[in-house]
């Protein structure tokens, strides 16, 4: 057993972006489109074959990178070879982070990612200063989380992992931070799901569980409060709900989160409407079958907080149809993604019956 995780397993599912963003960088630009078409495809095929068939296997791990490994296909077609090779490098980031038994680790790719994203995204005198802004931030949470990571071999006090885990929040959006754009938020939702399975296996600390909590309905009240245009912002919500999900130990609850997560960010690239209900926690969508996972494990004190900064924004929620999508006639990837998210949803209650061994832990 290699120290750092099973090593075909890390081989196997973290090598196909490196070696992708590798080929395209050496690939003509008249056929850089099509072979990063190619190796999104084949990405999303080998990695689910990989993560479990290999020994060793984290299923909470596994799980989420069958979902990140969609990223590059998600995305729209890039107009440059930057462009077409940075989100390879990000989802590799992100890849390495869930399956690498290393917090250090963890949180240098975390750190790794989001300078690939800011670079990716802030190419451009006006767009430049809003990204690196955004950056700093969570750069900030990266030093934070190396000193607490450093620290954590120190069995005599906590301040390795409530440092860590201070850090970690961070990284993963939580607290004041901006929103990123659309297509920013897709990328990015790998790498805030990397750090937030990151807490969720730090929750046995002292004064950690607290911390998450903290972190996570200070979020939500944030999120509600400063709600004016009505639309709720996806991706810092369900960020928050994964705090919450990783404080309570519902590992199954942030797979959901991810998913809808990556989900949401499509449909909102693509000018879907109809989403606020999805990120609000409304049935049958993953989010509610999330919150009920969370909810059964905490007290009750903390479920009537939660309930209470939900009902604003459901009550708000427009009713719709399921699949707005198909109503219209569409068979686009807004019709599919709504198909997926409905399908996760129904499946959920299912989901949370499974309860898989935790894995490794710091």
């Amino acid at each position: 057993m290699h120290p750092l995780a099973p090593i075909g397993t890390l081989f196997a599912v973290t090598v196909w972006p490196l070696l992708a963003a590798f080929l395209l960088l050496l690939t003509p630009e008249n056929r850089q489109a099509a072979s990063s078409l190619t190796f999104a495809v084949a990405g999303l095929v080998i990695t689910p074959l990989a993560v479990w068939l290999m020994p060793g296997t984290d299923a909470l791990a596994a799980a989420c990178s069958c979902i990140v490994t969609a990223i590059p296909l998600l995305l729209p077609p890039a107009q440059d070879r930057t462009g077409r090779v940075l989100p390879f490098l990000v989802t590799g980031c992100a890849l390495l982070a869930l399956n690498i038994h290393s917090a250090f680790a963890v949180t240098v790719l975390c750190g790794a990612g989001t300078v690939l994203l800011a670079w990716r995204e802030g190419r451009g005198p006006r767009k430049a200063l809003v990204v690196w802004d955004i950056a700093r931030s969570r750069l900030g949470g990266v030093v934070l989380g190396l000193l607490g990571a450093s620290l954590l071999p120190m069995p005599q006090s906590s301040l390795g992992a409530v440092l860590l885990t201070v850090g970690l929040c961070m990284v993963a959006g939580l607290g004041p931070s901006p929103a990123p754009a659309p297509e920013a938020a897709l990328l990015d939702t790998g790498l805030r799901f990397s750090a937030l399975m990151l807490m969720f296996r730090l929750n046995a600390y002292p004064l950690v569980h607290l911390l998450m909590l903290i972190a996570g309905f200070g979020t939500i009240l944030m999120l509600v409060t400063a709600r004016s245009s009505g639309r709720i912002v996806s991706l810092p919500m369900l960020s928050a709900f994964g705090a919450l999900a990783a404080a309570t130990g519902e590992g199954t609850a942030i797979v959901l989160l991810l998913l809808a997560a990556l989900g949401l960010a499509v449909l909102d690239l693509r000018g879907a409407e109809g989403t606020d209900a999805i990120a609000a926690g409304a049935a049958p969508w993953p989010v509610f079958c999330a919150l009920v996972g969370i909810g059964r494990s905490l007290e009750t004190g903390q479920l009537i907080l939660l309930i209470v900064c939900l009902l604003p924004v459901l009550w708000s929620v427009r009713s719709a149809t399921l699949l707005p999508a198909f109503g219209r006639g569409e068979r686009g990837m807004v019709a599919v993604m709504q198909a997926v998210l409905l399908l996760g949803g129904l499946c959920g209650p299912l989901f949370l019956a499974w309860h898989p061994v935790t894995g490794w832990r710091p």
